[in-house]
């Protein structure tokens, strides 16, 4: 079996559905947050929204799917223009092989960034295509369920008032979510009185979903260490799950100082790459709870290997984002504790459908993943059309 073609579609709309749209209209912290001209709406400074869905034929017409960011078209160009060369002729199934080509090869521009974005994208259609191949779903070709079902924790929770705040962490509770995200608002410029306004939020939460359910707060790389540490004191009392990404990525120094010191566990991964990333968080005991994003990370193929290095290390995994691909991960290694998903706020007159790839609605905070070979994903995107 030989890849005869890689067809690339490019798709000017946002990778995270409608959640994207919502959370530009809504406050929360950033890294440009200390910038005033920058602080609100997400888009006075964020690349626009664009995706790329990746389709790789065979000669005998089997295709497998895979999709990926493509911010500034970089993703597709990079496939276009780079990658496929290294895939047409290849035998697919050869996917450990062509990673690593891939890989490499990039090295001139890459290790990071849109050249990994590329090679999730393409990874994640060599496994649908492996699927369906041998009629069997990816999480088997992964090796198997672990787990019946898979826990699901809502992510939102941007401060707008009291009531609306509340009312959606209710909503989620009554929806059967045993977990939930909030987003902070405030970092080091807006001083004291914006850090107080954190902890108050966390502190409204809580009262508001009880002890019986986990919660999480996203900075969103918008602190620095100094802040970190005094805030992250200051919530000790409120179980707190998990801190996510107060600082920027490559601040692995302080990242290990603030574990060291801060009461409440340290996540953050989902802009990191490769095992060798991961390894580097790792080894300087910067985490607590890993967080990569299986189409940034390297696909399928390298998020395997980071489960590896966690199980290891006894970190857990919680994957940055919802979608099929992070469902058939996690359905197949408990290395992974809960995957993320965003709901629609109860606040919000907006009916909540199924994602892009079809990945259904949790039901009673978890998913179940049925036997379809490949992602037995179906792709509803504006512009594209499949090969067949």
């Amino acid at each position: 079996m030989k890849i005869a073609r890689v067809k690339v579609t490019l798709v000017d709309t946002s990778f995270w559905g409608d959640f994207a749209a919502r959370q530009d209209k809504l406050k929360l912290v950033t890294p440009m947050a200390r910038y005033p001209e920058y602080r609100h709406p997400l888009s006075s400074w964020f690349p626009n929204d664009s995706m790329c869905v990746v389709e790789i034929e065979t000669e005998d017409g089997l295709v497998g799917t895979g999709w990926c960011e493509n911010y500034c078209h970089t993703s597709s160009s990079i496939i276009n223009q780079h990658l496929s060369r290294l895939l047409i002729g290849a035998d697919p199934l050869n996917r450990n092989m062509l990673w690593d080509q891939m890989y490499r090869s990039t090295m001139p521009y890459g290790r990071k960034g849109p050249a990994l974005h590329a090679i999730s994208g393409i990874d994640v259609a060599l496994w649908d295509l492996a699927g369906k191949h041998l009629g069997q779903p990816v999480h088997h070709l992964l090796g198997g369920r672990t787990r019946s079902s898979i826990p699901i924790y809502a992510s939102g929770l941007h401060f707008t008032n009291e009531d609306e705040f509340t009312r959606e962490a209710a909503g989620y509770v009554s929806r059967g979510f045993k977990a939930m995200k909030m987003r902070f608002l405030h970092g080091p410029a807006d001083g004291r009185e914006g850090m107080n306004r954190n902890i108050e939020m966390v502190e409204l939460l809580r009262s508001t979903v009880g002890d019986d359910i986990d919660i999480m707060a996203d900075a969103y790389m918008g602190w620095d260490l100094e802040y970190a540490l005094q805030i992250c004191h200051a919530l000790g009392s409120f179980n707190l799950k998990w801190v996510e990404e107060p600082l920027m990525p490559d601040q692995i120094r302080d990242y290990a100082a603030l574990r060291r010191a801060s009461p409440v566990p340290i996540a953050a991964g989902e802009h990191e790459t490769t095992r060798y990333g991961f390894a580097q968080l790792i080894e300087a005991e910067a985490l607590d709870i890993l967080q990569f994003d299986i189409g940034r990370v390297g696909g399928f193929s390298e998020a395997q290997r980071i489960c590896i290095l966690a199980q290891a290390a006894g970190l857990s995994v919680y994957p940055h984002a919802y979608g099929l691909p992070t469902l058939h991960l996690a359905a197949s290694d408990n290395t992974i504790g809960m995957v993320e998903y965003f709901p629609v706020p109860a606040w919000e007159e907006h009916e909540e459908t199924p994602l892009f790839d079809g990945a259904a609605i949790p039901l009673n905070g978890e998913i179940m993943l049925n036997d379809d070979p490949g992602l037995g994903a179906s792709l509803s995107l504006p512009g594209f059309t499949p090969i067949r």
